[in-house]
This record gives C-alpha cells, sequence and structure tokens, in this order.
C-alpha cells in the first residue's frame, strides 16, 4: 500500500495543475472558480479510479504470486519509460493533444481548458478541470498497484479517495490558503510555479525512475 500513495505523492507533482491554480487566483472569483475546477477534475477522477478496482474486485479476481509480479513490473516498466520521457523534454499523459490549424487566417478556437483559464463562468472551470483528470501513467500505475494488494472493497474505496486527494493538492492547497491569506497564497503559489517549471523535469525524471526502479527490482524478487 505503501507504493500506491508514493505514485500520488508522485502524481501530485504536475505543473499544470499548478500553472491552474496560478491562473485562477487571478480571476476575480478565485475561490469558487478553483472549487469548481477541483469537484470537476477529482469527480472524475475518483469515479474512474473506483470503477476500475470495484469492477476487478467485484469480479473476484485473485491474484496469484507470479501475477502480482507481473503487475509490478508493468507499472515499475510504466514509471521507467515516464521518467526517460521527462528525462528526453517529453511527458506521458493520455490528455487530448491541441493541434493548431494551417490556415492562419481563421481564427482559431479556443480549446475547453484555455477558456477556462480566462473567462469567468465555474461551469467552464469545472468542464475544464474534469477534461484534465483524464488519467495519467501515474494514476494507472497506481490503481495496478492497488488491485495487486487484494484488499476489501471498503479499503479500495479510502484508498481511491486518499490517491485523489494526494493528487490533486496543488489545487486544494493554494484553496485553503486563499482563505486565510489571499494575497501571500497568490505569492507562494507562483513562487512555487516558477521554480516547478524551473525543475520539474529533472524532479519527474529523478522519483519516477527512482519508484519505477523499485517495482521492477520488487517484481523479479517476487517471481524468483
Amino acid at each position: 500500500m505503501t507504493q500506491v500513495f508514493a505514485l500520488a505523492a508522485f502524481a501530485s507533482l504536475d505543473a499544470g495543475l499548478l500553472t491552474a491554480a496560478v491562473a485562477l487566483l487571478g480571476r476575480p472569483r478565485p475561490a469558487r472558480q478553483l472549487l469548481a475546477y477541483l469537484v470537476g477534475g477529482m469527480g472524475l477522477s475518483i469515479g474512474f479510479g473506483l470503477v476500475i478496482v470495484l469492477a476487478l474486485h467485484g469480479s473476484k479476481l485473485q491474484l496469484g504470486r507470479t501475477t502480482q509480479a507481473m503487475v509490478e513490473l508493468a507499472a515499475g516498466a510504466l514509471l521507467i519509460l515516464v521518467a526517460l520521457a521527462a528525462a528526453f523534454g517529453r511527458e506521458i499523459r493520455w490528455h487530448p493533444r491541441r493541434t493548431r490549424q494551417a490556415d492562419t487566417a481563421r481564427p482559431q478556437r479556443q480549446s475547453l481548458y484555455d477558456r477556462a483559464i480566462g473567462h469567468d463562468s465555474l461551469w467552464i472551470a469545472w468542464a475544464a478541470g474534469a477534461l484534465y483528470s483524464v488519467p495519467g501513467a501515474e494514476y494507472l500505475a497506481g490503481l495496478a498497484l492497488l488491485t495487486k494488494v487484494n484488499a476489501p472493497a471498503p479499503t479500495e474505496i479510502l484508498v481511491v479517495l486518499a490517491f485523489n486527494v494526494i493528487m490533486f493538492a496543488l489545487i486544494e492547497l493554494p484553496l485553503l490558503g486563499f482563505v486565510a491569506a489571499p494575497n501571500r497564497t497568490r505569492s507562494l503559489t507562483e513562487s512555487l510555479n516558477r521554480w516547478m517549471t524551473a525543475h520539474r523535469r529533472i524532479l519527474v525524471a529523478i522519483v519516477a525512475g527512482a519508484i519505477g526502479v523499485y517495482l521492477l527490482v520488487s517484481g523479479l524478487g517476487d517471481l524468483g
């Protein structure tokens, strides 16, 4: 279970969430927009996670030692790919890419995510959060490891909820901080965003690589 929460902490290092927090803190109703974004993102992400783990739990799938080892090996390999992608300047996510139109004479239509940052509509902020919550490699690896544990259904539900609370920390903390100290929260969030922008690639490469290697070694040990 420790491995699952380590992946949740790693998943929270999301520069996109921090950028959204900085942008939404500058809107006229920052607390409401941050909350709408959080509800949209966390709601869809939790729903996805619960569907996966409860479907597998309901199937009464019992994982043997070899199968558990294969799950660890698959999750470790996925994280190694994430580390290599980060090291070489790319990022593994399952979000749809935005492409530029070849015809520059035609005005480009803003994406839902861009409109959430540039407008004050709460429902657009909610929808942008939901759009951004499409599962990333870290979340998929965490769910895979959770199914390996074969925990009771209530425990799996709590772990999925806790995983998402940790994963969306870069939205939750600015939201809580804004209520207590708006100006200080804006300053700290902007400073953290600059630091993450400058260091995130190496941070992701090191953390993902370390967790990935650990899972590979653990999986190989289970096979032995």
